[in-house]
């Protein structure tokens, strides 16, 4: 069995080897263009983000399963790997609390204004103060603001849990579009015009692409805070700089955009405004997720080669 592993840098931790006969090949990363080349030969297809459509499956006829190291698989197209018997496995719940920590560490930046007080020292703002402290910007309390979950899977609820923690109100968003809300649930509307946070735990489909628009953040309660720790995609960029140009969110984390890696010309990077963080889409890498992702995603791949006929 040929295994192929096409990203190896895009994690920090080593994946453990199968224990069954394999060859083992690896590439610290692989462009689109070098794609075809070196799967013809797999067996066994590792990736992260790479993308395998219909045309890289049709040049490894040889490959049976197709590994993602990462939850989402809008990266593989499903149907065609139905199509050609081919097993596709993603990894569930490698690491829920690794992404909650980023959502609570991001919330805490905006509410509290970590980035605008730093910018403020660094400036010698601090040096100038008449008093001991500055009252330039306000802060708000984590006890008395609401956390609207969208997607509450084991990310959700851990975010949940963790909020919690803070004193936060937390309430679970229906589906944007559901005629009948769930009970325990919030309709979509409604979170929108009575929540300080919305959190973004929901998978990128045609449902949800573009799901946080012009008309999404002008019904936003005004100074609320929005985190995407989801998929890129989820949100629109020009409209989430509008809404914080005008002073209508309070503020925006984002540890994922529609481009990975983004152009340095990306618009989310050139503005830089004070109150949008964003980062290279780490929340999910503490070394224990990462480990753990590899465990898991390596033990899948075991269990398949255990089961193929001899």
């Amino acid at each position: 069995m040929n295994i192929v592993w096409l990203e190896k840098d895009s994690m920090r931790v080593p994946l453990p080897r199968p224990e069954q006969p394999h060859q083992w090949v690896e590439y610290a990363d692989t462009a689109p263009h070098a794609v075809l080349d070196r799967v013809r030969e797999a067996d066994i297809l590792l990736i992260n983000k790479v993308k395998v459509d219909d045309a890289v499956m049709a040049a490894a006829p040889r490959l049976k399963m197709i590994q993602l190291m990462a939850t989402g698989m809008d990266n593989v197209d499903a149907k065609a790997a139905a199509a050609r018997g081919i097993t596709v496995r993603n990894v569930l719940n490698y690491g829920p609390e690794s992404v909650a920590e980023h959502v609570l560490a991001c919330i805490l930046q905006l509410t509290r204004r970590v980035p605008e007080w730093q910018s403020l020292v660094n400036a010698g703002d601090w040096s100038k103060s008449k008093f001991f402290c500055m009252h330039n910007f306000p802060m708000r309390s984590l006890k008395v603001m609401t956390l609207g979950i969208l997607g509450n899977g084991a990310i959700g609820d851990h975010v949940a849990q963790f909020a919690k923690a803070f004193g936060m109100t937390v309430v679970k968003v229906e589906r944007r579009g559901v005629e009948q809300v769930r009970p325990g649930y919030v309709g979509f509307d409604e979170a929108l015009a009575t929540c300080d946070v919305i959190s973004l735990h929901c998978p990128l489909n045609e449902q949800t692409r573009g799901l946080m628009g012009e008309a999404e953040f002008a019904r936003m309660k005004p100074g609320a805070i929005l985190v995407n720790t989801a998929r890129g995609a989820l949100v629109q960029f020009e409209p989430l700089k509008r809404a914080l140009d005008s002073g209508h969110l309070g503020g925006a984390a984002l540890d994922v955009l529609e481009v990975e890696p983004p152009p340095a010309n990306h618009p989310m990077l050139t503005w830089q405004h004070p109150r949008c963080i964003v980062t290279p889409h780490i929340a999910w890498a503490t070394e224990q997720a990462q480990r753990n992702l590899a465990s898991i995603a390596m033990r899948q791949v075991s269990e398949f080669m255990a089961g193929l006929p001899r």
